[in-house]
């Protein structure tokens, strides 16, 4: 490999490196809280790269689109995915792109953890990538700065033809009528729980509040190491972010309204914050969570539920004999008010940046929709829901075959496992979830708050006895206010936390 060709990814690295606490908890009573804990697999990662073709002589010189008076362009690609069957096929991806398009492609796999701050220091550094495969909660926020280019992704979407994609997923991610990103695919958060464990104790389905409670009370057992409920609860996670945002959806807390004024001291996030400190500190193992140690200890057979995302399924189907059947998978929760249930959709989009060739972005753009898309769908497709249904020809037959392709080599498919109808729960409303911000017309705030991360520091905070959930509600209604420049609403005061 040409370490050379990557020194911009290095120098982004170090400078990152040198920006005060920029990876880790930036407030001193949480990095005090974690600092005994051992680097998780999720934030030890560290970007992998995959050096562009040395040559593209081979390439149709009719294809070949000319960048910056090159007649062979390098576009450098930021790929959000890090595993080896993601870096094989991208490789692959990359070999014959560049032999078709004569465009040379840098990929560079880095994980979720690193991306929003690896993507700040480009843009202060002038390093960004052409393009970039992201979570949708970047994607409004970025298009407000100027990162990504709207104009180019909505030229794709009807090249491709709008029809083909999720409406729902196109939706979400418009900005100022245009689309910010392209939708790529996406997954549920689940709520994952023991059947067999609810049966035998006679518990309801965990799809609300009282009934999760009730549920975690009765099954935890710390002197069996047994806990009634466990997430991830992390402060570097942006996984505990989503987990809480969906339980308070639940309850009908919101961020911030239509009008621009931020929400969360209603007495709904109130009680969604009293809740989640009960089922947490009360039923949850001691010590802080990652996404690892949430899917460990229901895979183990530690605890009757958690919240979680769909990249544990696989790992059921190998645990144990009976474990997949045992389990039940949920992907709404609501409270007892007759509300719809929360879900909380994930999406992930392919953006090109403003940086970009135009013209040799969209190719490339197109060619991961057509060529690429299938062979993609299928590499952990249990979090590939494929946002983009099918093709002018066949509108679904992307989203039609998605449940019955193997989760891997020696794993059936998601429909052997679990049947048809799971299939249709996790596969179904993934872009028309109850997301925050998203429907009020306010992502790039959530953009900011996933940088920062701004609710799992909190929460955390609260976690390790700081202070109590009132005080919590007036840290994360003044610390998301901070984030939104010239706030034109009154800023409440904080009231001094009740003390029983």
């Amino acid at each position: 490999m040409n370490w050379i060709k990557y020194g911009w990814v290095v120098f982004l690295l170090a400078l990152a490196a040198c920006r005060p606490q920029l990876l880790d908890p930036p407030r001193l009573a949480t990095a005090t809280a974690v600092a005994n804990t051992p680097p998780t697999a999720e934030s030890a990662a560290e970007p992998v790269f995959i050096s562009a073709p040395t040559s593209s002589a081979e390439a149709d010189p009719a294809a070949e689109t000319e960048s910056a008076g090159r007649l062979n362009p390098t576009l450098v690609v930021w790929i959000n995915e890090t595993s080896p069957a993601h870096e094989s096929a991208l490789h692959q991806l990359a070999d014959e792109f560049g032999q078709t398009y004569g465009i040379d492609v840098e990929m560079v796999l880095i994980p979720y953890t690193l991306l929003p701050e690896l993507m700040e220091t480009a843009v202060l550094s002038d390093t960004m990538p052409d393009i970039v495969l992201h979570q949708m909660a970047y994607s409004i926020g970025w298009a407000e700065r100027g990162i990504l280019d709207a104009e180019a992704a909505d030229a794709v979407a009807d090249t491709l033809g709008r029809e083909t994609f999720d409406p729902d997923g196109l939706k979400v991610n418009t900005y100022n009528g245009r689309l910010a990103a392209l939708p790529s695919d996406g997954y549920h958060q689940i709520l994952i729980y023991r059947k067999d464990w609810f049966d035998e104790n006679k518990l309801a389905i965990p799809n609300n509040y009282d009934a999760m409670l009730a549920a975690a009370e009765a099954i935890h057992d710390p002197d069996n190491l047994r806990s009634g409920f466990v997430m991830p609860t992390e402060s570097n996670l942006v996984t505990t972010h989503e987990g809480f945002e969906q339980i308070a959806t639940a309850n009908g807390c919101e961020l911030i309204n239509t009008e621009g004024e931020v929400t969360l001291l209603s007495p709904a996030c109130q009680e969604a914050i009293d809740f989640y400190y009960r089922i947490v500190h009360q039923f949850s193992p001691v010590g802080v969570q990652t996404d690892t140690s949430t899917q460990n200890a229901y895979l183990n057979g530690r605890t009757g539920m958690i919240i979680s995302t769909p990249h544990i399924l696989p790992q059921l189907a190998h645990a144990d004999d009976d474990l997949a059947a045992n389990s039940g998978i949920l992907t709404g929760i609501s409270d007892d008010k007759n509300r719809p249930s929360a879900m909380f959709g994930n999406l992930t989009n392919l953006g090109i940046t403003t940086v970009a060739n135009q013209e040799a972005a969209s190719a490339f753009a197109i060619y991961w929709f057509e060529q690429f898309y299938t062979d993609w769908l299928a590499i952990e497709s249990e979090e590939k829901v494929p946002m983009r249904w099918g093709t002018a020809v066949s509108p679904t037959q992307f989203i039609d075959k998605w449940g019955t392709l193997p989760l891997d080599e020696d794993t059936p498919s998601l429909t052997a496992l679990y049947g048809s109808e799971t299939v249709a729960t996790l596969r179904d409303g993934i872009a028309d979830s109850n997301r925050w911000a998203f429907a009020q017309g306010q992502g790039s705030l959530i953009a900011a708050l996933y940088k920062d991360l701004t609710f799992p520091v909190i929460l955390q905070e609260m976690l390790s006895g700081y202070f109590g959930t009132e005080k919590t509600r007036y840290e994360l209604y003044s610390n998301t206010v901070e984030l939104i420049p010239d706030y034109p609403y009154p800023i409440t005061p904080e009231q001094e936390e009740t003390v029983e």
